[in-house]
């Protein structure tokens, strides 16, 4: 049950996160097409990029914070993900909207927002951007390590499995 609890209060921390991002990225895009100021499909980029910017920031700090990730590594992975999403944010939002008109604008901003962050953006957070380093990635991390001697922990470890089935075979 532990287990659980701690997704769905990630989860829920990450939702959190994804109002805040969407706050700045409708407030812009729609603040910016409604005061005339440009058109949708300029608003429209304008938000996703400052909405992916505010995203990245509140995730790294406070929603998966402990990953053992330098924040270089995050950021790639996060731009990623983030480039997919604004393509499909982006790019979904212009195009139905170019196909129902302009009118629909904040509908299907809204509809298409919502289906990419549930189905796209927050899978690829959780399992790519912001996931836990692992042994095998530390090891490899540690191999590259100049002050390590030759013999790397990934290389103790194999000679231990074969040593062991060697022994298993002779007994």
């Amino acid at each position: 049950m532990g287990k659980i609890l701690r997704e769905l209060v990630t989860f829920g921390k990450a939702e959190a996160s994804a109002s805040a991002a969407s706050a700045v990225d409708f407030g812009l895009a729609i603040g910016l097409n409604v005061s005339g100021l440009l058109t949708y499909g300029y608003a429209n980029i304008i938000g996703v990029v400052s909405g992916g910017l505010t995203n990245f920031l509140l995730n790294s700090r406070f929603v998966f914070a402990k990953t053992g990730r330098r924040t270089r590594s995050l950021a790639m992975r996060y731009f990623l993900v983030w480039s997919g999403s604004m393509l499909l944010n982006g790019g979904g939002t212009n195009a139905i909207t170019y196909l129902l008109g302009a009118r629909y604008f904040v509908l299907v901003k809204c509809c298409v927002a919502v289906c990419v962050a549930l189905c796209f953006n927050y899978p690829l957070q959780r399992a790519f951007v912001f996931r836990k380093k692992t042994t095998w990635e530390e090891l490899q991390a540690e191999e590259h390590d100049p002050d390590r001697d030759t013999h790397s922990e990934a290389q103790k470890l194999a000679d231990t499995a074969v040593s062991d089935a060697t022994e298993q075979r002779d007994a």
